[in-house]
């Protein structure tokens, strides 16, 4: 457990570090952190969209930033190339039909602005199997960065529904 905060805190410190690079750590409007948490809401909308209709080379080239780094429950995995990150994609979804699932559903709980570059989106994962039914609800935590590419997701970790991380 140590591991993961230890790993959270330095991807947090480096979009911090990358933040005062471009400039960003300027004081925003509560329009601007409006936006972010619109844009960065949206972008995970996007995800869970395209990993329903089982789309992994969009999720490798449109919505994870390369590299990424997932923290679960063996412990951090980075994914260095798209293909490496597509091929993780679809044996993820390989196994999840498998398992009789049809679609997941992000509901987002609270979304913390760092600045217009960064966010942190915290909330739940609802899947649901082919007949309707719910096949689990856990808790995600997703570490967002905006490039030149538009927002892209840098890492997540998967906890307790009930955990959620806040601003304050």
């Amino acid at each position: 457990m140590k591991q993961y905060v230890r790993i959270a805190a330095a991807v947090v410190v480096a979009l911090g570090a990358l933040s005062v690079t471009l400039g960003a750590q300027q004081q925003m409007s509560p329009a601007e952190v409006d936006a972010v948490k619109k844009e960065a809401t949206a972008h995970i909308d996007k995800y869970y969209r395209l990993f329903s209709e089982q789309k992994p080379d969009v999720l490798a080239s449109e919505v994870f930033n390369i590299p990424w780094l997932v923290i679960g429950g063996s412990g951090p995995q980075a994914d260095l190339t798209r293909e490496q990150a597509q091929a993780r994609f679809q044996a993820s979804m390989k196994q999840l039909v498998a398992s009789g699932w049809s679609r997941s559903v992000f509901t987002t709980e609270n979304v913390c602005v760092l600045n217009a570059n960064a966010a942190i989106a915290s909330g739940y994962n609802t899947r649901y199997k082919t007949d309707g039914s719910v096949m689990s609800v856990g808790g995600v935590t997703y570490i967002l960065g905006k490039s030149k590419d538009g927002w892209r997701i840098v890492s997540y970790s998967g906890h307790p529904r009930g955990k959620v991380v806040r601003c304050d």
